[in-house]
């Protein structure tokens, strides 16, 4: 416990030594602002600041679609935020000192790990719960499938985090974790709509690789396609993407530990 206590407390003062802390604080403070002193809204006749079945049900429409952006945006800060956190660690010179210590290599990158994103998530659940309280406040409706969604989101992070993490420390480098995020991102979006190139390959091999390709690469984008219909207690819409996503990051995270644990530094 006083490992994790002292490797928790050197990232946090890491995390507010760059200074980004502060941009999470100045977002938060003006959507705060914004909701707080935002006039009216009318929609289709109706003020969605006045109570009613039908503005409630439209407002909290609204909402889902406005945290699932919100919390995505901030998921993506958070990216370039945490992305150097693991190759500042090991650094040279850090590092050397760091795996001097009698603790394993697998243990101490663990409780690394485990810091960065406890870090993050109550950076996370502040900025929501803040921008929440105060939106309720003003529409005199508590939505709770606000908060229930964005317990959710944690799962979402957590992914994209051990991706740039394992990166991050396979590389050592930063700006390597995040294009590397990108990439997938962008590939396995391109991925997802594969059906429709469908007709121009045919019955040919490729259509196998692809569809291979799909069932192997993390779906960052389609797990977090789950928020709004959790919030509007739908569902999930789409577990298949969450399981081999989750499949995924822990064959990554697990390879890293072990060739950490086998480099020499």
């Amino acid at each position: 416990m006083h490992k994790f206590n002292a490797i928790f407390l050197d990232s946090l003062l890491e995390i507010k030594s760059r200074k980004i802390i502060y941009i999470y604080a100045a977002i938060t403070l003006f959507m705060v602002l914004l909701f707080g002193l935002m006039p009216s809204i009318q929609i289709q006749g109706q003020n969605l600041f006045e109570s009613g079945v039908e503005s409630n049900a439209l407002l909290d429409n609204m909402l889902a679609h406005f945290f699932d952006g919100f919390i995505g945006f901030v998921i993506f800060l958070m990216v370039f935020g945490s992305a150097f956190l693991i190759p500042s660690y090991l650094g040279k010179g850090r590092v050397e000192l760091m795996f001097s210590k009698p603790i394993s290599r697998w243990k101490l990158l663990t409780l690394k790990f485990v810091s960065i994103y406890l870090i993050h998530i109550i950076i996370l659940v502040l900025m929501v719960l803040l921008i929440w309280l105060t939106v309720s406040f003003r529409v005199g409706n508590i939505s709770w499938g606000i908060l229930f969604g964005s317990m959710f989101s944690f799962v979402h992070f957590l992914f994209i985090l051990i991706f740039v993490f394992s990166i991050g420390a396979l590389t050592r480098s930063g700006a390597i974790a995040i294009m590397a995020y990108f990439i997938i991102r962008f590939a396995s979006g391109l991925l997802e709509g594969r059906e429709a190139v469908y007709n121009f390959l045919g019955e040919t091999v490729w259509t196998k690789i692809l569809d291979w390709m799909y069932y192997i690469f993390p779906k960052f984008g389609e797990v977090g396609a789950n928020y709004v219909s959790l919030t509007n207690g739908d569902g999930f819409i789409n577990f298949f993407s969450i399981y081999t996503t989750l499949i995924f990051c822990a064959v990554i995270y697990g390879a890293t530990l072990y060739l950490i644990s086998r480099r020499d530094y």
